[in-house]
């Protein structure tokens, strides 16, 4: 079924280039094998929505809960012609029918054309979700710039996930040149956001000084916070380096650093 999980399969391919390419620092080595676990799709390069476990809050959630509803051919119609008079919600919602096949016959083409519908009049859910169809998920056709294209737009909106999802593209250089500065860039905005997978990457970077500065301080607050999301992986760094994860709602000031803007 599409859901805002389907990008798992198309980014955990992305978590495992950063693996192989040595995303890890000396204090936390033991993270290669915490990204592979990730890799699998267990614990998604989204994370979101629907089994986010503490992950910034998304429409989505509120999306998937209507489709259950949208099992009956009269109801699909109806969604259909709400669509056609142009509801963005519609659209998307429409969308993912015919992505998971429920109440009309599963059509890809015809997902992505009510995605795409609904992503041009700027609603930024449809485009997080146009841009994870072309990532390749769920066996939508893969392209790689059209996926940052609309991810983009989306993050340039405040989309967390898709802020995320191009921080990740820009680590690993899919879709856009490679940029650590780049993907650190989104993965904080995404992370201001309490988006936990975003805060484990960031916090990773900052641990190693790959598109920020090195910083221990920084590293080890945004793993915490991380891990009291729900990021087991940022948890295991934790413990790996001896350090505690229970104090995250404390102010920054308090850990000696400044807030990231």
């Amino acid at each position: 079924m599409i859901s805002r999980r389907f990008v798992a399969a198309g980014l955990g391919s992305l978590i495992t280039v950063i693996v192989s390419a040595g995303f890890v620092g000396e204090a936390f080595a033991g993270e290669t094998a915490c990204l592979a676990d990730s890799s699998s799709g267990s614990k998604p390069a989204s994370r979101v929505a629907s089994d986010a476990g503490g992950d910034h809050p998304s429409s989505n959630s509120r999306l998937l809960a209507n489709q259950a509803a949208l099992t009956e051919v009269k109801e699909v119609e109806e969604l259909r012609k709400a669509a056609k008079e142009g509801d963005a919600l519609a659209q998307l919602n429409l969308g993912l029918c015919y992505g998971n096949g429920r109440g009309v016959t599963k059509d890809t083409a015809l997902a992505i054309t009510w995605f795409r519908t609904s992503a041009e009049q700027g609603f930024a859910e449809a485009q997080y979700t146009l841009g994870c169809c072309r990532n390749g998920d769920d066996g939508f056709p893969k392209d790689s710039n059209e996926a940052v294209k609309w991810w983009e737009r989306a993050a340039s909106q405040g989309h967390a996930d898709a802020q995320y999802c191009l921080g990740l593209s820009y680590s690993v250089g899919e879709g856009v040149a490679k940029d650590p500065a780049e993907a650190a860039k989104w993965w904080k905005k995404a992370a201001v956001h309490n988006h936990a997978d975003a805060q484990y990457f960031l916090g990773i970077s900052y641990s190693i000084g790959l598109g920020v500065p090195k910083i221990e301080e920084q590293a080890i607050y945004w793993l915490r916070k991380a891990a009291a999301n729900g990021n087991e992986n940022a948890l295991a760094a934790l413990k790996r380096v001896g350090k505690d994860y229970d104090i995250p709602s404390r102010a920054l000031k308090e850990d000696g650093v400044k807030k990231a803007e």
